[in-house]
């Protein structure tokens, strides 16, 4: 048995012990249900934090406001919450008032969607008020109770709701899909951080397009932050979305396609991801792969196999992949080299960076008798280019004499 579901059942077991009721609740119920293995596994119980903090003695109050104290069992983390009432929430998104109660049925009427409204008890039978297996076997994402009530409680759950749709390949049901169109608005109550953190699960999701059809077709991504300060053309919202972006296998590129469905020109890309709050060296890849699939949806005619190889050496086979990964999802005629052609050349080649060469920036000022300075990057470069084409070998005495002689056209 999994060491985090074995720590989440000794914590239920010595709630239990103590009179409390406990239960295994949300996504790993879902998860097991589906027969996935769940990435952590959540408690609740009618103790309060106070009484929980009493019985376990390693215990973080990491949400005490919201009921919820983590547990530490067998040097795991479990997270126990206390058995709540939300009301009157603020600005579309968190609840000014949770109260603790005594109800399971109740707690669980709270949550969001039917299929993360089941708990489980520690003998692994199913508590399922608002048959969120039933939803589970038909592939269906439904609100518990009316999705107007939920959405206007939180308005995150209209994008989590395209996540999980996205993610298990489920369908909204139409009563969900209406609520989303029809409150699509909420979503400028949102945070960046959140919704780039929802887009990014989404991403890494084993599919995309069917998230991304419902993020357009719903208006939903023209009111999240900061998509709808980009001034993005509500005709967008027809457009046709790609199936095979589904086999775009990495996160950049799936970026950059969303880059692209939102029309980003060129030098719009790179305010526009730092407008996503994305780490610095995500930008950068995503960027790189946007701008190089922009050449290689109209390259040169008169490209030769070695002017690829150099694009290769400019930008690595993971970028090039990439990039032509999208491109092909944004032309309609695709004439570069193969993913399988650009891979031979690569691994063809005898250097992929100039850390590579035989010799460096102290050898060549010694050989060629000549300060430090710019022209040094430049002759390396031109030297690693060399050796990769196969134009001259990697050998240290023929690498300085040829760099002495760049060195010297770099000096007139």
């Amino acid at each position: 048995m999994d060491l985090r579901k074995m720590a989440a059942l000794k914590v239920m077991e010595i709630l239990e012990d103590q009179g409390y009721q406990a239960y295994l609740v949300g996504g790993c119920v879902r998860d097991e249900c589906l027969g996935r293995s769940p990435q952590d596994y959540d408690v609740t119980t009618n103790a309060v934090p106070e009484q929980v903090m009493a019985i376990f003695e390693k215990v973080i109050p990491t949400g005490l406001r919201h009921g919820t104290v983590t547990v530490i069992e067998h040097q795991v983390p479990i997270e126990v919450t206390t058995f709540r009432k939300e009301e009157s929430y603020k600005n579309h998104r968190q609840p000014e008032r949770v109260r603790f109660i005594g109800s399971l049925r109740e707690d669980l009427a709270r949550r969001d969607f039917t299929i993360n409204a089941m708990a489980k008890d520690r003998h692994g039978n199913l508590i399922d008020y608002f048959s969120g297996q039933e939803d589970l076997r038909n592939g269906i994402i439904r609100t518990v109770g009316l999705p107007a009530e939920r959405f206007q409680e939180d308005a995150l759950r209209m994008l989590r709701a395209v996540r999980f749709a996205n993610q298990f390949g489920f369908r909204l049901d139409a009563a969900t899909m209406q609520g989303i169109s029809s409150h699509k608005k909420l979503g400028v109550y949102l945070s960046v951080e959140r919704v780039t953190a929802e887009l990014e699960k989404m991403f890494k999701s084993e599919k995309v397009c069917l998230g991304l059809q419902l993020l357009f077709r719903t208006g939903l991504i023209f009111f999240l932050p900061p998509f709808c300060h980009w001034g993005l053309s509500e005709t967008l919202k027809n457009q046709e979305i790609n199936y095979k972006a589904d086999k775009i296998p990495n996160l950049n590129a799936r970026w950059a396609y969303l880059l692209e469905l939102c029309a980003a020109s060129e030098k719009d890309v790179s305010p526009r991801l730092d407008d996503l709050k994305l780490p610095k060296r995500a930008k950068q890849q995503i960027a790189r792969c946007f701008l190089l699939a922009r050449q290689l949806v109209a390259p040169p005619s008169c490209q030769s196999d070695e002017d690829w190889c150099r694009l290769l050496l400019r930008h690595g086979l993971e970028t090039v992949i990439e990039a032509r990964h999208l491109a092909g999802l944004i032309a309609e005629k695709l004439v570069v080299p193969s993913e399988c052609q650009f891979s031979m050349w690569w691994h063809k080649m005898p250097v992929h960076h100039s850390g590579q060469l035989n010799i460096n920036g102290h050898d060549l000022m010694q050989y060629c008798r000549r300060p430090k300075g710019a022209w040094i990057g430049k002759v390396l470069y031109n030297l690693f280019e060399q050796v990769a084409l196969g134009k001259i070998p990697n050998d240290k005495v023929i690498l300085l004499k040829e760099g002495c002689k760049l060195g010297a056209l770099d000096k007139k």
